[in-house]
């Protein structure tokens, strides 16, 4: 089964004949934090296939109103047909959002969604489950498009970064 660290985001595989029925406590080899991990449920509740990426995301959200509540930015942990996980140094606010990004050749990439649920992690930082609205050739366009940018710039966003503040 593959664990993800809570405080650094490593990802690591783990044998799950090893997990006890009730969790068991496991140590993050890189940056030491220990977190429960339980065995992989027997149904999958998952409708679409996930795909590992780290691109930087901004974000809009609006109350039901259109008021603006709150923006920001945030990193794409995974993205599916049907929404993404972003994680966020503060909560987000519920309501309507809007998704923006932009791809290797600079076009800008815009999607509505919704957020599902935001949930404080070991390190402070937030970790925000966000639907897609409407899944249509813009989704599934901004879906690719996010798969690419993250491939292209060789898997790791923060590499990326230092490689440019390095050179």
């Amino acid at each position: 089964m593959k664990i993800t660290c809570g405080s650094c985001r490593s990802r690591f595989r783990l044998d799950s004949k090893l997990v006890k029925p009730s969790g068991s406590l496991v140590r993050c080899s890189k940056c030491r934090d220990v977190f429960k991990v339980y065995p992989p449920s027997k149904v999958n509740r998952r409708k679409h296939q996930r795909i590992d990426t780290q691109n930087l995301i901004s974000y809009f959200s609006f109350d039901e109103n259109g008021k603006l509540n709150s923006h920001g930015l945030g990193i794409a942990i995974d993205v599916s047909k049907g929404g993404i996980l972003l994680e966020t140094p503060y909560p987000i606010e519920s309501g309507s959002l809007i998704l923006t990004a932009t791809d290797k050749e600079k076009n800008f990439i815009e999607v509505k969604s919704k957020l599902i649920y935001s949930k404080k992690t070991s390190s402070g930082t937030y970790l925000c489950g966000i639907e897609f609205i409407g899944i249509d050739e813009r989704v599934k366009n901004f879906i690719t498009k996010l798969v690419k940018e993250y491939h292209f710039r060789g898997s790791n966003l923060y590499i990326a970064l230092k490689k440019r503040l390095t050179a």
